[in-house]
């Protein structure tokens, strides 16, 4: 799931039957590699929800058991020392061989255990349009500062070259159906150059047909019979 599919949906807490309000940020602790908590914006303010409080994370709403689950921002709240998504896309992403990837654009967790899958960085582009992103591994997370991500180099994986092999083997596909196309082709051909040949028979009657009196000439088709009168 990806961590912006999170922003707006609803938390219910079941035990009161109430709506407390929409996630308004996700919390992360990337050095743990892990979704930590919710930030969720009702009626009274935000409130930080702890994940391991959630019942479930579903198509439209979260679950929880209470609203006495929920702590108020502060210094001893969860959510204290955690990033949310704001702050992450402002890391620059930099892995062991000083290649500069991008910056954080998406994260992509677990809904179940919370645990960060893969972190996606992207660079280039204009207004958010074309650019490279690429797909790096939870597990490539190095370390985490104040303006830097750094990522082992051996377990990211560019999308330039999941689109290079989508479109060799879409080429293949294609030079495959023009081979498989070939035969239907020429069977065609082969029926329509029957369908022309003259009938052989017709041919012969045509050849063995005497004259109608030994002066006429031997007709060449049908339309150059004489008429007896």
């Amino acid at each position: 799931m990806k961590a912006s599919d999170l922003n707006g949906m609803t938390v219910v807490s079941l035990q009161e039957g109430a709506k407390l309000g929409q996630v308004d940020q996700p919390l992360f602790d990337l050095s743990a590699r892990r979704l930590a908590a919710l930030h969720v914006k009702g009626d009274s303010g935000i409130s930080v929800l702890p994940f391991d409080q959630i019942e479930k994370i579903g198509s439209d709403a979260i679950t929880i058991t209470t609203s006495q689950v929920t702590q108020t921002p502060g210094a001893d709240s969860v959510g204290e020392k955690l990033l949310d998504m704001q702050a992450l896309r402002k890391l620059k992403i930099v892995d062991q061989d000083g290649t500069f990837l991008g910056t954080l654009s998406e994260i992509e967790f677990d809904p179940q255990s919370g645990q960060v899958t893969q972190l996606l960085a992207h660079k280039g582009g204009v207004m958010g349009m074309g650019g490279t992103t690429t797909t790096i591994d939870a597990a490539a997370a190095l370390t985490v500062g104040v303006e830097l991500l750094t990522v082992n180099a051996n377990v990211t994986d560019s999308n330039e070259a999941r689109t290079s092999a989508a479109s060799s083997s879409a080429t293949a596909a294609d030079v495959t159906g023009t081979n498989k196309a070939q035969p239907r082709a020429a069977k065609t051909d082969a029926v329509d150059r029957n369908a022309t040949q003259p009938d052989e028979a017709t041919e012969v009657d045509r050849a063995t047909r005497p004259p109608l009196s030994p002066d006429d000439p031997w007709p060449d088709s049908e339309s150059e019979l004489p008429v007896r009168r």
